[in-house]
């Protein structure tokens, strides 16, 4: 996809004025375009290409996360650490994406996928991991985005945010974004990027945590920031895309018969940028009666670690920034010529 700029306006005639409307869509388009130019290569043509393997989109998805948080992705500001809570737990999250994408599990599904034709549908969950984590990222990561660059025009000014629509992105962007994969069932799932009440009051707790010097009351905003946008993510994205996709919740929910749960890779949440942890202190492993697929079930394992998450972000501190630095360090994270 070549690189799309707002249309400019160029008035060669001295003392001749012009009157422009702005509007919103040109702005979203940029920060739609910033979400696909991240998990993209440019190929021989010069033209951004997104890559192929499903566990490097998420390798680069969590270090963009972590440079939200960190305040290092474009339009960040160092001053205003911490108003972008979800973000370091996200981004936590999406490297254990990664990380059960490169499961000899996982990775093995595919090769039986072959051999099957796919007669058994053995690569849902590796499928179903990777359009999650893609949509979800091109939902959240642009509305960061976009409130680094335009915050004036975010809630006021052009009021921005309830005018987010798929449809009203310029053409280019517009087609890249519907040659994704999984793009025909997936924009309708998660309501053509429209902003959840969710993802409305998560982002008005930004505001108000951005102002704020470090106290309690700003932690507690932060925990009820995170867990909006976390009711945004699970709810309006993952479920729909996800959880409620038939073939998808059929395989998760094979993994918790017994014949199999032995030699299904575990739910839990690694607080380093490693894929495993041995200190129990620095995990969340989801309860041994979680039904995945069920959002309340989910949501009750979830809401444990996010509380763990933010006991460590206040007693491990130097810890955690620099997980959230290294994992920051893999925005380009490679392709792969050969992927499964």
């Amino acid at each position: 996809m070549p690189l799309n700029e707002p249309a400019r306006a160029v008035n060669d005639t001295a003392n001749q004025e012009y009157e422009i409307t702005a509007n919103c869509d040109p702005l979203w388009s940029l920060a739609q375009e910033f979400s696909y130019i991240r998990l993209s290569d440019q190929n021989k043509n010069d033209e951004h290409e997104l890559i192929g393997l499903y566990a490097a989109r998420a390798r680069r998805i969590a270090a963009t996360y972590a440079r939200f948080y960190l305040e290092t992705e474009e339009g960040g500001d160092p001053n205003k650490i911490g108003r972008y809570y979800w973000m370091a737990l996200g981004a936590f999250a999406s490297k254990t994406v990664a990380c059960l994408l490169d499961t000899f599990q996982l990775q093995g599904s595919y090769f039986v996928g072959w051999l099957s034709f796919d007669s058994l549908d053995s690569r849902a969950i590796a499928n179903g991991l990777a359009k999650g984590n893609l949509w979800l990222f091109g939902d959240i990561a642009p509305v960061h985005w976009f409130y680094n660059h335009y915050p004036e025009n975010f809630f006021s000014g052009m009021a921005c945010l309830n005018q987010r629509h798929v449809n009203k992105l310029e053409a280019p962007v517009k087609e890249a974004v519907d040659a994704l994969p999984w793009s025909a069932e997936s924009l309708a799932l998660v309501d053509h990027f429209q902003p959840s009440p969710d993802l409305i009051k998560g982002f008005q707790l930004v505001v108000q945590i951005e102002n704020m010097a470090l106290s309690k009351a700003r932690s507690k905003l932060q925990i009820d920031h995170l867990m909006a946008i976390a009711d945004h993510e699970q709810g309006a994205i993952l479920q729909p895309l996800i959880y409620e996709d038939p073939v998808f919740s059929k395989w998760t929910a094979r993994e918790r018969h017994w014949l199999v749960r032995w030699a299904a890779p575990r739910y839990e949440l690694v607080f380093t940028h490693q894929c495993s942890e041995r200190d129990t202190e620095l995990k969340s492993v989801a309860p041994d009666d979680m039904i995945i697929e069920d959002f309340e079930s989910r949501m009750k394992w979830i809401e444990k670690a996010a509380h763990k998450f933010h006991k460590l972000m206040d007693t491990k501190t130097e810890h955690m920034l620099a997980e959230l630095n290294t994992i920051a360090s893999w925005a380009n994270s490679p392709d792969a010529r050969f992927v499964y």
